[in-house]
């Protein structure tokens, strides 16, 4: 068994990372499976409501929720589909059209890209190692996720998707460049990040006395 919750203790994200690495391969196959099934029923739904005119998965690595079987029903339904792919070092990501059953080819970091032309996403999913009830996500270290939803000129939604059991501590927190995501897909079900901003406090006003009437 791996790590319990209580054992996920604040530190370094490079802490973090290895236990929520650990954690995830020890998850055992028919939860894994079934998390699977779970999380491409809740994405269908979201995806279906947010009615984006593209939508860009990933191809998984290392354990990641495999979305494979969701782009085919995306294929099916007349969805566009998109990859992101890793161009440069610390530069941000691009995406590629894939159409159906496309052919992949391997980017700069390994990862499976499409081969068709670059195109701008309305709805871009995002594997994570961690996520918090904040919307906030754990990646890999490398920022590409950042630095690209960061440097978005146009309207675009964001989904992470994650093992339910890979929740961060109550005492994670995100770095300034941390981007955090409008919603995050779970085996649970789908967490929408608050757009509420806190008032600010207000400072007590003095009182004035009012003056008496006379008479």
């Amino acid at each position: 068994m791996g790590p319990t919750k209580s054992e996920l203790k604040p530190g370094l994200k490079s802490e973090l990372r290895q236990v929520l690495r650990h954690r995830r391969s020890v998850i055992p196959y028919d939860l894994r499976s079934t998390t699977q099934w779970k999380i491409i029923n809740h994405l269908r739904s979201l995806i279906a409501d947010l009615a984006p005119t593209v939508v860009a998965l990933y191809t998984a690595q290392d354990g990641e929720i495999n979305l494979e079987p969701l782009a085919h029903e995306l294929w099916r339904d007349g969805q566009i589909v998109a990859l992101p792919r890793v161009v440069a070092r610390g530069h941000p990501l691009v995406f590629n059209l894939w159409p159906p059953a496309g052919k992949l080819e391997a980017d700069l970091l390994g990862m499976g890209a499409a081969l068709g032309p670059e195109i701008l996403p309305a709805v871009v999913v995002v594997p994570m190692l961690g996520y918090s009830q904040t919307g906030h996500r754990l990646g890999y270290g490398g920022g590409y996720y950042d630095r690209t939803l960061a440097a978005f000129k146009h309207p675009c939604r964001t989904v992470g998707v994650c093992y339910t059991e890979l929740e961060l501590p109550p005492t994670f927190t995100p770095e300034p460049h941390d981007q955090p995501l409008d919603y995050i897909v779970t085996g649970k079900g789908v967490i929408t990040r608050s757009t509420t901003k806190t008032p600010k406090p207000v400072s007590p006003r003095k009182r004035v006395a009012k003056p008496r009437k006379k008479g």
